[in-house]
């Protein structure tokens, strides 16, 4: 034993144990969502994105998903056309609310009569302070909530929003004793208005919708007297209007040559088989569209409108009155106004304007996001039975080795250097902060097999036959190195596809890290070790 002690590989190995302990003891072990709870996202893009545009992309979402305050998140890419997001969150509500901000573009833009005055790029600061304007105010009368968000956007786009929207007022009524009555018009907003798309509706809903407008709505920030033709004619999109006789001739021909350009029909759910088969055999992409929220316009929500905004007298230059538009004042600081029955629900949509707004658009739509959560309940059972499939494995391992060689001296240096790799290998899971999942537990387990399997062949090469010099004893041991290396380099080549592509959406990476962790422990620090303690273990 105090040879063993001479022995600097022994002492190294010590050190590095005492090192795992330490930082095992101060870092703690931090758990994947498998173990503490938590949601995967499954987003896949539209398209296949440049290598640029997927960083631009993982980027955003990342904000989007840090713009709630959540810790432990991590976004990455996978293959040419996937994004996965793990966020440490389980609540029903706020994962849906995360996932409806990841799959939103985020495409935001300002028309006035037909013309985009400035989109979302043109905006260079959202004013998150109260004394601009920002937040919320509560309507004596009404009881609704006010939000606000004031913004600024550049130069170039406040030059050209204060042009396109001079004298776009006109006076109703005339009085000389009274003030002036203006007829204004309309700036709408857009958030993923749909321009690579028809919209496709039963007339009955173009009348619903034409009153629920008409009529506007606290609970879904939609201004009273909002004009059904006139959203349609702001948002540009090409509509067609069915009714139970199904297409017309001349519908069926102007459809066949906006299939040319347009890829996607976006229909409602009442538009029978017959036309939606129609559509596809024209060439659209036919995609069925339901409001989420109910009551809520189909045209509305189809075309992506999210605000209407009426300009104002003094704005256009009416009130006081400006002759010539050069004469006209620049306006680069601008507010979003909307106004909802509740503050839980204004502060909803404040902050979701906010950070698609702070985060800009992604420069690929989302096509579908699919997500699995795991409970905080569950994850513990999977902790407490990974823990118990840790003990039942080294104790099953120790058994056997036992069985094997029925000598207690030979068999304790394979157990001892069997627990020390696990020590070590979560040791450099703690010090790196690397979190554990189901699939990382999976590779220690592995570990701890290949490790004793390869003690067993250093164990049995120096049992094997007489020998009776320490060179005989040096020349078995580096044979069995030889096997092991051999083997370790193996199982490196096999995990390391894993790492780099990412097979299994990224839930077999734990499992190639931890694995290649162990070889590389076991190659560099334990085998050594426990080749020293074999060879005095077998002279023994």
């Amino acid at each position: 034993m105090k040879r063993l002690f001479k022995n600097y590989k022994f002492l190294l190995f010590l050190v590095l144990v005492g090192l795992a302990l330490f930082s095992l003891s101060f870092n703690g072990l931090q758990f994947g969502i498998d173990f503490k709870g938590g949601t995967i996202f499954q987003i896949h893009l539209a398209q296949k994105p440049t290598a640029e545009q997927l960083s631009t992309i993982t980027t955003i979402i990342q904000q989007r998903i840090d713009s709630f305050g959540l810790r432990d998140s991590s976004v990455k890419s996978f293959g040419d056309d996937f994004v996965i997001a793990q966020i440490a969150e389980t609540d029903t509500q706020k994962v849906e609310q995360i996932e409806t901000i990841i799959k939103t573009q985020g495409k935001f833009e300002s028309i006035l009569d037909g013309e985009v005055v400035f989109s979302g790029s043109d905006i260079i600061q959202i004013v998150k302070d109260p004394a601009a304007g920002y937040g919320f105010a509560k309507d004596p009368l009404s009881g609704a909530i006010e939000w606000n968000l004031p913004f600024k956007i550049s130069q170039e786009s406040a030059v050209k929003f204060s042009k396109t929207i001079f004298h776009k007022c006109k006076i109703s009524s005339f009085s000389v004793q009274a003030q002036n009555q203006y007829d204004c018009k309309v700036t709408y907003f857009f958030i993923d208005r749909p321009t690579n798309s028809v919209l496709v509706f039963p007339k009955e809903v173009f009348q619903n919708d034409s009153a629920l407008l008409l009529a506007g709505s606290f609970e879904h920030d939609i201004s009273a007297q909002t004009d059904i033709e006139e959203l349609l004619q702001n948002s540009s999109i090409d509509y067609f209007l069915v009714d139970e006789n199904g297409f017309s001739e001349e519908q069926k021909a102007k459809l066949v040559s906006l299939a040319l350009s347009k890829e996607q029909a976006t229909v409602h759910p009442k538009i029978s088989g017959k036309e939606k088969n129609q559509l596809k055999e024209m060439g659209f992409k036919v995609k069925e569209f339901e409001p989420k929220e109910p009551g809520l316009p189909w045209v509305w929500a189809a075309s992506g409108a999210r605000q209407t905004i009426s300009l104002t007298p003094g704005i256009t230059g009416l009130d006081p009155f400006i002759a010539d538009v050069e004469s006209q004042k620049i306006y680069s600081e601008l507010v979003i106004t909307g106004t909802a029955a509740d503050f839980q629900t204004a502060q909803k949509r404040l902050g979701d304007l906010t950070i698609l707004l702070e985060t800009g658009s992604l420069p690929i739509p989302i096509d579908d996001v699919s997500n699995e959560t795991i409970s905080p309940f569950l994850g513990k059972e999977f902790l407490d039975a990974a823990i118990l499939m840790g003990a039942i494995s080294l104790l099953m391992v120790s058994l056997i080795v036992f069985i094997r060689y029925r000598n207690i001296k030979v068999s304790i240096p394979i157990i001892v250097t069997g627990i020390s790799e696990v020590l070590l290998v979560l040791g450099i899971a703690s010090f790196f902060r690397i979190n554990l999942d189901l699939a990382s537990v999976a590779g220690i387990l592995a570990v701890v097999g290949t490790g004793v399997d390869h003690q067993i062949v250093i164990m049995d090469e120096l049992m094997r036959g007489e020998f009776s010099a320490e060179e005989s004893l040096a020349a078995r041991v580096k044979k069995a190195f030889f096997i092991i290396v051999a083997a370790s380099a193996t199982v490196v080549a096999t995990m390391l596809p894993i790492i780099f592509f990412g097979l299994g959406l990224g839930k077999l990476i734990g499992f190639a890290l931890t694995t290649i962790a162990g070889v590389f422990v076991g190659v560099l620090v334990t085998r050594p070790v426990f080749a020293e303690m074999a060879k005095i273990a077998v002279r023994k």
